[in-house]
């Protein structure tokens, strides 16, 4: 509950006036601290500006998205890769799980065949990291951009910039 929302809650409350307007503001201020479930997909496109991204809650897109990911997963192959130093572009499509699922998981970043757990920042720098690498994971690539554009935060010259630097 935020201190504004308290503290209405208390005067209303002493001076003997109803308290639904501070009760509605308590439940809205308790739903605001609980995470989010489902997915965060950001699409990797731009340097120096916030990134367009979706987020997905719907269980059935969630279930699809999730079902897409194991399958990259388990029918890749682990391969080690390079972290390269920062591009411009296209760099992947980042997959974040929210709330109770994402708790202790690294997101997820996806370009081509290749998928593989975002780097920390502060050690990305050249290091060395296991990737997946799987024909599926194309198939989610495709999933998610047509996601993007359906939701309108991606449009066709952003689709043409993507498809080119693949």
């Amino acid at each position: 509950m935020s201190r504004l929302s308290f503290r209405a809650f208390v005067v209303c409350g002493a001076l003997g006036l109803g308290v639904a307007g501070p009760m509605t503001a308590f439940a809205s201020d308790l739903q605001a601290e609980q995470p989010q479930q489902g997915l965060r997909v950001t699409y990797l496109l731009y340097s120096g500006r916030p990134n367009p991204s979706v987020l997905v809650t719907d269980p059935a897109q969630v279930r699809a998205i999730e079902e897409q990911l194991a399958r990259s997963l388990a029918d890749g192959q682990r391969t080690t890769v390079t972290e390269s130093p920062a591009v411009l572009g296209y760099t992947g499509i980042q997959i974040e799980r929210l709330g109770d699922a994402g708790r202790g998981s690294a997101p997820l970043v996806l370009r081509g065949t290749m998928l593989r757990e975002k780097a920390d920042p502060a050690q990305a720098a050249l290091a060395s990291s296991s990737a997946t690498v799987s024909r599926d994971a194309e198939v989610l690539e495709e999933l998610l951009l047509d996601l993007g554009r359906d939701q309108r935060v991606i449009g066709d010259v952003e689709l043409s910039v993507i498809r080119t630097s693949k």
